[in-house]
């Protein structure tokens, strides 16, 4: 079926509920140019064996930047031909110069193998001096070619190879470069004395809690180039967002020239938003348009904003329609790696015709054609929602992306304000690489790495100084004075240090020992606590043991279960420091440190179909501890006494203001709602007041309060719209609710909160 016809039959369809907006972007015509120095005889050759006789222009721009010795990031949409402008350039400095050698940093194992093959096919037939499989005594032996894998599930034969034959480009993630190679550079030496390109892919990945710990991976790269005496050029390559020079910088402490133009050719792109009426399920909808599509002949994808949604829509797909059972398959984090790369393989060949994914397929895996793209949900930024309808409409083919709207807060804004989608620019991604609990960790494997002096030429030592001091104190670190050497107590620091999570990785298993998956320990206790239910590819399981010395937790399969689980918690905060302050109209903004305490205390049964609440449960859990960043504010007692007066609630004003703006941030914040906590409180102690705190839901923040904090106004007037607009009367799902609070959304009082704000945003 073709697209145009596809979506008269949305259209007219009335299960399928109310179209509330249809937008046409129109194709687009590619722009080609030509570099300013004609490309080599032997790379045209190979762009023209592959079928490429030309280069976009924002290609071309790269190459010549490249070639200039500028570090470089190119911001430009999916399949767009980015690879290219790094693969050029790396190319033709090895037909110059076969010593040349080049490493490619990919945030998924899945990206290196189709980004190895990319590099494979485009030098097919060039000679590189001979390298390849040999024969020695009747059996072939492990020769490194010019480009290799270099990960995890690089047998220790082929990695110990290839670490003494290094081939010219070494293909591996930011996790290896910080344990493997980082760590024994003496065994890297040749390979670093002449690394001359960096390759940063997927750039926009690296925020957060990851991005923060991969700036100081990349810093002490830079400082074992510099040891080996090498200093290359960085190429990052981005999806849309805000500031791809200024979160380049914050990764490597360089400054970058910036792509944000392309010229690759776009297909005619149709973006339909479906609203749901509020008695009916928005995962029904979803499941149904997925169904429809893949019978009509269109490759289709659905993503989806959790784990459990992923799996239950991949059940009701497979109990509903079980003709598609062996043409479907869900995907997310969790999953084995060999169990992705199977569905990543099956996509590509055709074999499957569908997939309902997390985020985990959001980023630039190739899995071939694909025709329909679903979105349960708004994903939650700007960035996210154009990175996972890129997925669809390739090589110029008319596309069809249909976001179903949920009742959270910026679904419904955009379901009554769809214009302002199609306005608004890509938030920021930010990390914060002077979080203290990791800058800490990054000193000590530098340290180790080659000693740190107080002449750096990468790490800014007064600055970092109290953090040296505290690492001294602790016994990790010595200091010798007349050399102002620091150098560490123990080898190998790099071995306790994990890059992805603020904590330790837990085991899923069933009871008699068979893994199931993985999960990080920041959400072990809310989502995989004792009674939890845990769905994996279309199977339900009941947690029934959660070890928390060995990290693993056991699970029941249980295949009569008509509920999901939502924990029950509490928070309380303190204040450890201010870093800065803004005034705003009746009271004071604090940016600073605060210590948070958060207990799963219980939690409650709800019915799968109709959310309706089955039970509470209690829990005796260990509290979670962390220090982080944050931003609070008293609210004075005058306007809490007219909100009184109204017959409004005080807490649950308090508690409005709290959740609304945890909901606003991502407008401006490459972030999820996840990603921050927040806590209301009627009297704080500690400020003799009202208090409102949010904070960064992660050890140390990461930057998220203060990106926040830095555009205040802006987000408290966001926040305000949020509750104004919605026809809700006190509280709902699409403006003040959160289907993550600990208290059940109680109380909440969307009336006295906007009183407060709109006092907070009077002129000042």
């Amino acid at each position: 079926m073709r697209i145009d016809d596809f979506i008269a039959e949305i259209k007219e369809r009335k299960d399928l509920q109310e179209v509330v907006h249809h937008e046409r972007i129109p194709p687009r015509a590619a722009v080609v140019a030509e570099p300013v120095k004609p490309l080599s005889k032997e790379v045209r050759e190979a762009l023209e064996r592959l079928g490429i006789k030309s280069l976009y222009d924002h290609q071309a721009a790269g190459i010549d930047m490249i070639r200039a010795g500028l570090n470089t990031v190119v911001m430009t949409p999916t399949a767009s031909g980015k690879s290219l402008i790094y693969n050029i350039p790396v190319v033709e400095s090895l037909l110059e110069d076969p010593d040349t050698r080049a490493l490619y940093l990919f945030p998924l194992k899945g990206l290196e193998q189709d980004q190895l093959k990319a590099f494979r096919e485009l030098t097919s037939g060039m000679e590189f001096h001979g390298r390849g499989t040999v024969k020695t005594k009747g059996r072939k032996s492990f020769v490194p070619s010019f480009s290799e894998i270099y990960d995890g599930d690089t047998t220790a034969y082929r990695r110990k190879k290839i670490r003494e034959t290094p081939p010219a480009v070494v293909l591996t993630n930011p996790d290896m470069l910080h344990m493997a190679i980082n760590a024994f550079h003496p065994k890297w030496e040749r390979f670093f004395r002449n690394l001359k390109f960096v390759i940063i892919d997927e750039v926009h990945t690296y925020r957060g809690v990851f991005g923060s710990h991969v700036a100081h991976v990349l810093r002490r790269l830079r400082r074992i180039a510099r040891l080996y005496g090498s200093d290359p050029v960085f190429v990052a390559c981005s999806a849309t967002i805000a500031n791809p020079g200024e979160l380049t910088r914050m990764l490597t402490g360089l400054k970058f020239e910036v792509i944000e133009k392309s010229g690759a050719p776009e297909g005619r792109k149709n973006f339909i938003f479906i609203n749901p009426m509020p008695e009916t399920s928005p995962y029904t909808i979803a499941t149904k348009l997925f169904v429809s599509s893949v019978r009509a002949g269109l490759k289709t994808i659905a993503f989806t904003k959790a784990r459990k949604i992923t799996e239950l829509m991949h059940s009701w797909v497979k109990d509903g329609s079980p003709d598609l059972s062996s043409s479907i398959s869900s995907y997310r984090a969790g999953f084995l790696p060999e169990e992705r790369r199977e569905i990543e393989k099956k996509l590509f060949s055709g074999e499957l015709s569908g997939v309902i994914s997390t985020s985990a397929l959001e980023l630039g895996v190739d899995i071939g054609g694909l025709d329909v793209c679903v979105l349960v949900g708004y994903p939650g930024t700007i960035s996210s929602t154009w990175q996972r309808s890129g997925r669809v409409g390739r090589s110029g083919r008319d596309s069809l992306i249909v976001m179903v709207g949920m009742t959270d807060a910026l679904d419904q804004y955009f379901m009554r304000h769809p214009a302002d989608f199609f306005r608004r620019n890509a938030e920021a991604a930010v990390l914060d690489s002077e979080n203290r609990p990791i800058l800490k960790s990054h000193l000590l494997c530098a340290a180790s790495e080659t000693n740190l002096r107080g002449t750096d030429e990468v790490y800014d030592i007064p600055r970092s100084l109290p953090a040296l001091e505290e690492l001294e104190r602790e016994g990790k670190l010595r200091h010798w004075l007349k050399g102002d050497i620091w150098y560490p107590r123990k080898r190998l620091p790099q071995m306790e240090v994990s890059i992805r999570e603020a904590g330790e990785t837990y085991s899923i298993v069933k009871e008699d020992g068979v893994l199931l998956g993985e999960s990080s320990s920041a959400r072990v206790l809310y989502d995989l606590h004792p009674g939890a239910v845990y769905l994996h590819k279309g199977m339900q399981y009941r947690v029934a043991k959660l070890d928390m010395a060995e990290r693993k937790v056991y699970c029941r399969a249980a295949n009569d279960i008509y509920y999901y689980t939502r924990p029950i918690s509490n928070e309380e905060s303190e204040i450890i420091s201010v870093d800065q302050t803004s005034r705003l109209n009746g009271t004071t903004v604090h940016l600073g440190t605060v210590r948070i305490t958060e207990r799963v205390i219980g939690y409650r049964k709800k019915h799968i179909h109709n959310d309706r609440n089955l039970g509470e449960f209690p829990l005796e859990l260990p509290p979670s501890v962390f220090t982080t960043m944050g931003i609070w504010m008293k609210v004075d007692s005058v306007i809490l006494a007219e909100i009184k007066k109204k017959g409004y609630s005080a807490g649950g004003s308090l508690h409005a203001v709290e959740h609304s703006a945890i909901a606003a941030l991502p407008l401006f914040a490459l972030c999820d709602r996840v990603d921050l906590g927040g806590v209301s409180y009627e009297f704080n102690t500690e400020m003799q007041s009202a208090a409102i705190f949010i904070y960064d839901g992660h050890e140390g923040g990461v930057g998220l309060t203060r990106r926040g904090f830095e555009c205040i106004k802006e987000w408290f007037g966001a926040t305000v719209r949020l509750m104004r607009e919605c026809p809700c009367e006190v509280a709902c799902p699409s403006c003040t609710q959160d289907p993550k609070c600990g208290n059940n959304n109680e109380p909440l009082d969307k009336r006295g909160a906007v009183m407060i704000l709109k006092k907070w945003l009077q002129a000042t």
